[in-house]
């Protein structure tokens, strides 16, 4: 789950391995407490384009049990990301629609700062008009963590336009060793940092993610 979120797409493919291996040893069982691993691990697959995998480990997902703290915390949190990448960011604004506080329950811990993050990013490369807004509640809620924090600082430095600022947060996902963060950063970037971005992100084993508008 961790790797999931930090873009390490090497220590996913393996983990997932012995996670599958292990649990149809233990005959398969229906434990939800294992679904959000299994939700990093597919996410992980879509933003190889690897489909077929993909719909493999959501499949695996069902059988682990789906529940509000999926469809709104940990499963909303993939899923933007995921949308994201694919440049739908009106998609990902709509995943992440409910108020933090109106799913409190489900978008708990590290949840919170990944939803809060997502959210204002997607606010922004959606051009919704309440970007600020988000972005302000955001930077509130994720002080503390690097990585949410980054994030919500790179989407304030996109809807203002600020490069130095932009580039700046590529340097900040590096020193918390998220390395697709920081190569999706240089995309969003453009010019020859988009270049960078793309074979790094090509090194990753991902595919291409879609540019800022």
């Amino acid at each position: 789950m961790v790797s999931a979120l930090a873009g390490d797409v090497d220590e996913v493919l393996t983990g997932s391995v012995r996670f599958l291996d292990a649990w149809r040893r233990a005959g398969s069982p229906a434990r939800s407490i294992l679904a959000p691993a299994a939700a990093g691990v597919a996410m992980i697959h879509g933003l190889r384009d690897d489909h077929d995998a993909r719909r493999e480990w959501q499949e695996i997902m069902d059988r682990l049990g789906t529940s509000p703290e999926h469809v709104y915390g940990y499963g909303a949190v993939f899923d933007a990301m995921l949308l994201l990448h694919r440049g739908q960011a009106p998609e990902a604004l709509e995943r992440t629609a409910p108020e933090p506080r109106q799913v409190w329950k489900w978008v708990t811990w590290i949840w919170h700062h990944w939803y809060v993050a997502l959210r204002a990013e997607a606010a922004v490369l959606a051009g919704s008009p309440r970007a600020r807004d988000c972005l302000a509640e955001a930077r509130t809620a994720v002080a503390g963590n690097p990585v949410a924090g980054a994030i919500v600082e790179r989407a304030r430095a996109l809807l203002d336009g600020d490069q130095e600022a932009l580039l700046a947060t590529a340097e900040a996902f590096d020193a918390a060793g998220c390395r697709y963060q920081s190569a999706r950063t240089l995309v969003l970037a453009g010019g020859g940092h988009a270049s960078r971005g793309a074979a790094a992100l090509a090194a990753l084993g991902l595919a291409p993610t879609a540019p800022a508008l």
